[in-house]
Order: structure tokens, then sequence, then C-alpha cells
């Protein structure tokens, strides 16, 4: 049979199959751990073979090789706030805006639902900062990029490894006019876990959660720290302290594919790719920000003049792909798929503080939750001890 089914749980959940199709038979629908996989009509498929063409799966899809490595930050440290890590994704979008651009990236809907979406205005940057710890929806996306790229506008498209393999996958050539970003990621839980967990979390907390943030730095700085927040209320805290985000750190509930990931390695798709960088405080720790310190990967020709555009705007060191990789593991090899993957997410369906509180039952190394719980002031000083 030649169709996308043969993919089978080597489906990253792209859905450039579905919007390839001349037919428009293929659908995606979610299994029964929310995780969305595709399906054919074969009453209406021709086996044009198109959607295996545009698999970045099945096919091969250019990469880089031998990528400049760079540790860097914005000088905006109010924008860096409000990032992930170093806020260098902002910049690189505010240069696609003022060229009359469009930015593609990943942004909660009023539901917290994860979806890609567009942004055209300097004002709406901020729905695409911070990361979103779950897999986003690319419907329609692949589509608009092309329409838009054929129209002659500037694109940055940003996303996951599997994502940006996607778009490069369903275009088919490359455009002067796109700019790719990749992220260097672990893995995704499904949109179905996260729907859940935000109706437990909203049940502890009293109330609907209306507003999520995995990567808030508003108590400990560049850190591993979530809000949650009501109409009347807020919950901060460690992921490591938090079911749905321990599972996360852990590998437990990631997409099968994910497990298998072929662009979890340094041939990365993006013609910039961006990380924090963890352990700069090891490799250089003078380059340290308690704002957050990005790590760039600059892949193609195309990706070092756009890096060269960036370097008046932001603070860099040269950095190595050695130094990158010691806690960026994705960027040599996927996740390791734990045992007890198989059946974490049985119970989805049933009652969902027995589910969080037995199945995503987490446990905290003491001496980490000493360190975490530790003042960032007083962290902050023996960092400047230890320089």
């Amino acid at each position: 049979m030649n169709n996308i089914s043969i993919i089978g749980k080597s489906c990253c959940g792209c859905t450039g199959c579905e919007q390839a199709c001349p037919k428009g038979c293929i659908s995606f629908s979610p299994d029964s751990e929310g995780f969305f996989y595709p399906a054919v009509d074969e009453s209406r498929c021709i086996n044009c073979g198109v959607c295996l063409k545009k698999c970045p799966v099945h096919t091969d899809v250019p990469s880089g090789t031998n990528p400049q490595v760079f540790a860097a930050k914005i000088k905006d440290t109010q924008t860096a706030f409000k990032s992930t890590s170093g806020g260098v994704f902002t910049e690189l979008a505010k240069y696609a805006l003022k060229k009359g651009g469009i930015v593609y990236g990943c942004a909660f809907d009023e539901n917290l639902v994860a979806k890609h979406i567009a942004v055209e205005k300097e004002s709406e940057l901020f729905k695409l900062q911070s990361s979103k710890y779950v897999q986003s929806d690319l419907s329609g996306i692949y589509s608009d990029v092309k329409a838009k790229l054929n129209e002659g506008r500037t694109v940055l498209f940003s996303g996951t490894g599997c994502q940006a393999a996607g778009l490069r996958a369903f275009l088919g050539k490359d455009y002067d006019n796109l700019i790719v970003t990749d992220i260097v990621c672990h893995g995704v839980p499904s949109p179905l876990l996260f729907k859940k967990y935000l109706e437990y979390k909203g049940g502890t907390l009293g109330g609907k959660i209306t507003a999520y943030n995995f990567r808030s730095k508003e108590k400990r700085g560049w850190d591993l720290y979530y809000k949650a927040e009501t109409e009347n209320k807020s919950k901060s805290d460690y992921g490591f302290f938090d079911p749905y985000y321990s599972a996360f750190l852990k590998c437990q509930t990631y997409r099968e594919s994910c497990y298998e990931c072929k662009f979890a390695n340094s041939r990365r798709t993006g013609d910039l790719t961006l990380a924090d960088f963890w352990g700069i405080q090891k490799f250089h720790p003078r380059f340290y920000d308690k704002n957050g310190v990005s790590l760039i990967l600059v892949n193609t020709e195309k990706g070092k003049m756009l890096w060269e555009e960036l370097v008046p705007k932001i603070e860099s060191i040269p950095s190595s792909l050695d130094k990158a990789v010691v806690m960026n593991k994705n960027l040599s090899a996927p996740s390791a798929r734990p045992e007890c993957r198989s059946g974490i997410y049985d119970g989805i369906d049933g009652d969902l503080n027995t589910y969080f509180t037995t199945k995503l039952a987490f446990k905290v190394d003491p001496k980490v939750k000493l360190k975490k719980m530790l003042p960032p002031g007083l962290k902050d000083a023996v960092r400047k001890i230890k320089s």
C-alpha cells in the first residue's frame, strides 16, 4: 500500500502529508493517548505517493553540517526576561518583520492549546515567546507558509527538528526569502495529556487555569520554573516538583516517534538552531546571565548571513559543539524510552487526581530539592566565587 499509513508510529505528526495530498483524502485524528495520526480515505486515494514524498520521516531532508556554535544573549534585558533563554529568537523575528515579513511559531490559544500561528506585528511577538512543552498543531501552516513565500514575503518559521524538516519536505526546495530556525527538542507529550493536566491543576487551585508559563523567570530567574494562573490564584514551582513537568523531564510521556527521532543530532534542518545553553556556568562562567543564555548553531550559508545581521544587537561568544552537547543530549541522540512509557497514558480518561498523583507520581532527590530551593542571590554569589 503506497500511502502514509505505512509510517505508523514513526509519524511525527507534522501534518505535511495532509496539506500536500492533491485529493484531500488524508485527515488527522487523535489516538487513545491524544497524539494525532493520519488516516487515509482509500476510496479517494490515487496512490500518487505525494504524501510519502512530503513526509520528513520517510524522505531525506537537507541539513547543515559542522555548525558554528555560539553562546548569546540579547542586550534588551526586558525582552530576555520574557523569553525562554537569551531572547535571540525575538531579535531574529524583529529582523524578519522589519523586512515586511511574517513569523510562524508556537503559541497558546485562548484555551491553552498549543498551535502554530502567524505573527505580523512586533507587538504580538510575545505570543511566541517562552517554551511550550506539548506538541503543537501545525494544521494548514505549511500551506500558508508556501503561499506567503510565493507572494515574495520574507518568512521566518520556528519549530522542532521534525517540524522544520516537515516544512522543508513539504516545500521541496529552498527559498531565498525563507528563514528556518529549529529548536533542540527532547520530545513532546500529547495535547490531551496537557489538557487533562490543566484540568487537574485548576482543581488544585480552585478555578480554571487561564494562563500557563513553563519557563517563568519571575521568582527564580532562568530555570525550569513554571507558573499556573487562575482568575484569583497562581502557583509557581520547579518542574521537578510537578507531575506533568517531572514526567516530561524524565522523558516518560513523549510521542513514540520522539524516541527514534532522526533529527536528534547535530545535522540540523534549520538555518539556525536555538536552545538553552545549559552548562554555561561550567564552560563560560563569565558569560552567565540570570535572564538566560541562548545556544546558537549556525548551520547554513544563509544562517551565517543572518547571524551577521544579528551580531550588533546581541552579546555573543564562540563556543564548541562538544560543550553544547554535554547538557543538550538531543544534539547527539534521541531521548531514551523509559520502561514506564508503555503504560504511562493508561487511566488518562479516569479520575484526574488519581492519575496525576499515582500514574505520574514523582520522587524528588533531597539534594536536588535543597539545591533548587537556595535563594537566587546566594546561588549567584556562589557562581561569582567559582568564576
